[in-house]
C-alpha cells in the first residue's frame, strides 16, 4: 500500500482515540455551527499540545499512519457527553437537549432535536485538521465519530417527519465535510458507523448512505464498523457478530468505501472467513484489529504476530491494514502505548516472514 512516498506491506494504524492527558478536560470545540471553534486560546492551545502529544505516542510506538486520537472527546466520567453529538450541534439544524436516549444504558444523553433543514455551514473538524498538520508532516487519519445513520437515529426529529429525507440531507452534510476534510489535505478519512453491524444487516438503508458520503471524496475512506467500545459496558460480540456481512460484500451492492474495518482481535480472528469476501472486491482494503482494547493483558508482538498469519490464511498482505480492535482512550496511556509496540513489533516479525524489511518496505 502506498503510505505516503513508500510502498509499506501491512501498514499499521490505531483506529482512532488516544488516552487524553491528565490535564486536558471538558469539551474542546464548541458545539454550535456559527460560534467561535475555541471558548478561548488557552483552550486551544490545550488540544493543540493534546494532539502533539498523542502524535508523539504514536510516532514513539512506530505507526505508519498516525491519527489525531480524538483528544475532542470527552470521556474522563461516564456522564460525560458522548461522541455522537458534537456532529449533529456544529451542523446547521440541530439544536441541543432534546428528550433522554432510548437504549438502556443511554438515558442520561440527550438526544438532539432536528429544529430546521439540516446543512453543512462550515467546517465541523477543521481546527483538528489543522492541529494535525501542525503536528507532524507524517501520513495521518481524521476519525469521525459518529456516522451519518447514528446521528439520523439518534436524534429527535421534530421538523422533516420523513426518515429518508432527513437521512439525505444528513449525508449530505457529512459528504460536504468530507470533501472540505480531502481538499485540505486529509488524505485517510474513517467515519465510524456500527448501524448496519449492530442491526445485524437490517439497517439496509445505512450502506447507500453510507456510499451517498463518500461520492466525490478524494481520499483513502475508511469505515469502521464499531462492535462497541462504551465505557463500563462490555462488546456486543457475539450477540452482534460479522456473519450478517457476508451476503452484503458477496452482492452486488456497491460499497464506494476504500478500507472496511472490525474489531477482530476480540472474537480470536474467528470471522476471517467472512471477513474475505470483502477482500475479493477490486481494490478493497481490509483493517484487522490485532490488540484488544477492552482488555489490560497487554499482547506479547508473537500473539500479534499470530493474529496477522490467521488472517493472512484468508486474506493477501497486499490488502491488509494492521490497527487496534477499537479506541483505545479509555486504557491508561503507558498501557496503549505497550499495546501498540506489540502491534508494531507483532507486525514487523510478519514482514521479514513476507521478505520485506521490517518497515515494510522492499
Amino acid at each position: 500500500m502506498r503510505i505516503g512516498d513508500a510502498d509499506i506491506l501491512l501498514p499499521t494504524t490505531m483506529v482512532g482515540s488516544w488516552p487524553r492527558p491528565l490535564w486536558m478536560r471538558g469539551g474542546v470545540l464548541r458545539e454550535s455551527p456559527h460560534d467561535l471553534d475555541y471558548l478561548d486560546m488557552y483552550q486551544r492551545t490545550l488540544f493543540e499540545d493534546a494532539v502533539r502529544l498523542c502524535v508523539k505516542d504514536q510516532d514513539l510506538a512506530g505507526l505508519d499512519i498516525v491519527t489525531d486520537g480524538n483528544q475532542y472527546f470527552q470521556g474522563e466520567t461516564p456522564y460525560d457527553k458522548i461522541q455522537i453529538l458534537l456532529v449533529p450541534l456544529r451542523l446547521q439544524g440541530f439544536r441541543a437537549y432534546g428528550p433522554p436516549g432510548t437504549a438502556a444504558g443511554m438515558e442520561q444523553y440527550f438526544r438532539p432535536i432536528v429544529a430546521d433543514r439540516i446543512r453543512w455551514v462550515r467546517p465541523i473538524f477543521g481546527p483538528v485538521l489543522a492541529a494535525m498538520q501542525q503536528a507532524t508532516n507524517r501520513p495521518f487519519k481524521l476519525n469521525i465519530n459518529s456516522g451519518p445513520a447514528t446521528v439520523a437515529a439518534w436524534c429527535d426529529d421534530q421538523y422533516y417527519g420523513d426518515p429518508e429525507v432527513l437521512r439525505a440531507d444528513v449525508a449530505d452534510a457529512f459528504n460536504t465535510e468530507l470533501r472540505w476534510l480531502a481538499d485540505h489535505g486529509a488524505a485517510f478519512i474513517q467515519l465510524t458507523e456500527q448501524s448496519y453491524l449492530a442491526s445485524s444487516g437490517r439497517d439496509t438503508w445505512t450502506v447507500g448512505l453510507m456510499n451517498r458520503v463518500a461520492c466525490g471524496v478524494d481520499a483513502h475512506l475508511t469505515w469502521h464498523m464499531c462492535y462497541g467500545n462504551a465505557r463500563e459496558s462490555d462488546s456486543s460480540y457475539p450477540q452482534v457478530n460479522a456473519s450478517c456481512l457476508k451476503d452484503l460484500f458477496t452482492s452486488d451492492q456497491p460499497i464506494d468505501w476504500t478500507e472496511i474495518h472490525l474489531e477482530t482481535a476480540r472474537p480470536g480472528m474467528a470471522e476471517m472467513g467472512v471477513l474475505q469476501a470483502w477482500t475479493e472486491r477490486e481494490g478493497g482494503y481490509l483493517g484487522i484489529g490485532v490488540v484488544e482494547v477492552m482488555n489490560p493483558h497487554v499482547e506479547t508482538e508473537d500473539e500479534v504476530a499470530a493474529r496477522i498469519r490467521a488472517a493472512l490464511a484468508h486474506v493477501e498482505a497486499e490488502r491488509l491494514i494492521v490497527s487496534t480492535d477499537c479506541g483505545l482512550y479509555q486504557l491508561p496511556r503507558d498501557l496503549a502505548h505497550r499495546k501498540l509496540r506489540a502491534l508494531v513489533e507483532g507486525t514487523r516479525i510478519v514482514r521479514r516472514e513476507l521478505g520485506r524489511r521490517a518497515d515494510g518496505t522492499p
